[in-house]
């Protein structure tokens, strides 16, 4: 096994001996494997460990095994012992997300504290063919099914070619004894449930599932591979970027073929999983919207619009006649110049000065609101000229006004007010621009 290991990390490129490690132990089988064949071959590593105080004694005998294996094996380790349950039920996601979250966090922390390169874990063959199973009965979409990747970015998987039985053969030989975590034999976890009874159930059809398994995965990674360039090349012809705004072409969307899997491919990432729901919003009526934890999605009447949920902002902010420069709620910066030179940009107003009475006010739209639109004789309703400007509920949203005392003097990136433009007998011009 050693040899084997040997050749397949070189073969990889998986790490080398140059490279400062930390391998993840549990004190269980695999890991200990691990630890041995990396002491055996003389790489720079040392330990770290997991106490999550789920077993009472059992974890605290779980730590006390590896650091006494540390100490045999002449190895620094480090320990951190965390308060899991706590942290699941404050972050309402099961006890092994929770550890999942918990272990991966510090031992990223651990890494670049001890300046190390990668973080070995000891997933084995076995413990991939499992998780695709998981992912299957989940629903994880394609890239679940994809299986374990030795390597992505610090975190090295380096026996993912071996099975279970090399690893327990091998301890065995060195006559080396492991923890075992008895909660592995309850099958009312998934993954437990999985290995206890779905895997002896395929092997009695095949013998040689496992080999037959990993050819396959093998097989299903090169598919995906011509997947993922029809589905980037797609999605250069449906979307743009507009600002923070991730928009997509719906009348383009709507003639793809593929667009139920190129749909839930782009918005997947952002959290949203009612692909079926929101296509069928782009034959309908326009102006739903959609959540995710984190983001929000317009379908609106040519385009869905994704965009990150707002944090509070301040409703009103004073901008007072000596202020230069502001970042909140929105970043602009002010100026007074008696050469007046005009620039006809919508990022850019310019004020007669001299009709202005401070501080002036920023804040969002409301119901009710009117102004005198720039080039108009008269006064218009702001819920009129967003329609008649084709805003999205998103662009709505996100609309500031400058005021002067009541009365708005720019929509802010949109439109200034004709009653404060700038004129012939303009003395001194009042400039405010968006940065």
């Amino acid at each position: 096994m050693i040899n084997r290991f040997k050749q397949h990390i070189n073969d990889q490129l998986l790490f080398n001996k140059e490279d400062s490690i930390i391998l993840a132990i549990s004190g269980g089988a695999d890991s200990v494997c691990l630890a041995l064949i990396l002491k055996e071959l003389n790489f720079n590593f040392s330990l770290a460990h997991c106490n999550f105080n789920l077993r009472g004694l059992e974890s605290d005998n779980d730590e006390d095994f590896v650091r006494e294996l540390a100490d045999k094996m002449n190895l620094n380790v480090h320990v951190k012992q965390f308060d899991t349950l706590k942290y699941s039920t404050s972050n309402k996601i099961s006890i092994q997300m929770a550890a999942r979250d918990l272990r991966y966090k510090w031992f990223e922390e651990l890494r670049e504290k001890t300046s190390s390169k990668y973080i070995l874990v000891a997933h084995h063959s076995n413990d991939d063919i499992e998780t695709f199973f998981i992912n299957l009965v989940r629903g994880s979409g394609i890239r679940g099914l994809l299986g374990m990747k030795e390597k992505r970015d610090n975190i090295v998987r380096p026996l993912l070619t071996f099975s279970r039985n090399d690893i327990e053969n091998f301890l065995n030989l060195k006559n080396q004894n492991f923890r075992t975590d008895r909660s592995n034999a309850d099958t009312k976890y998934l993954r437990n449930n999985i290995r206890k009874n779905l895997i002896p159930l395929l092997k009695d059809m095949n013998p040689a599932f496992d080999k037959t398994f990993l050819k396959e995965i093998d097989h299903l990674n090169e598919v995906f591979t011509v997947f993922e360039d029809r589905i980037n090349t797609l999605k250069k012809e449906i979307i743009r970027y507009s600002g923070d705004n991730l928009i997509l072409n719906k009348k383009k969307l709507i003639t793809i073929k593929e667009r139920k899997v190129l749909l839930r491919e782009i918005l997947s990432p952002f959290g949203f999983s009612q692909t079926e729901q929101i296509l069928e919003c782009c034959f309908s009526i326009s102006g739903k919207m959609f959540y995710s934890e984190e983001f929000k999605l317009l379908v609106d009447r040519n385009e869905i619009i994704v965009n990150k949920k707002s944090e509070d902002v301040i409703s009103n902010r004073l901008i007072n006649k000596l202020d230069k420069e502001i970042i909140s709620p929105i970043s602009m910066k002010f100026s007074v110049e008696e050469e007046i030179s005009v620039e006809n940009k919508k990022t850019i107003a310019f004020f007669d000065f001299n009709k202005l009475a401070f501080p002036l006010t920023i804040r969002k739209w409301k119901e009710g609101d009117v102004f005198h639109p720039f080039g108009m004789r008269g006064k218009k309703k702001l819920s009129d000229f967003f329609i008649d400007e084709k805003f999205s509920i998103f662009e709505k949203e996100e609309c500031f006004l400058l005021c002067n005392k009541e009365e708005i003097i720019w929509i802010i990136g949109h439109r200034i007010s004709e009653k404060y433009k700038i004129s012939a007998t303009t003395k001194k011009a009042y400039i405010a621009e968006l940065f």
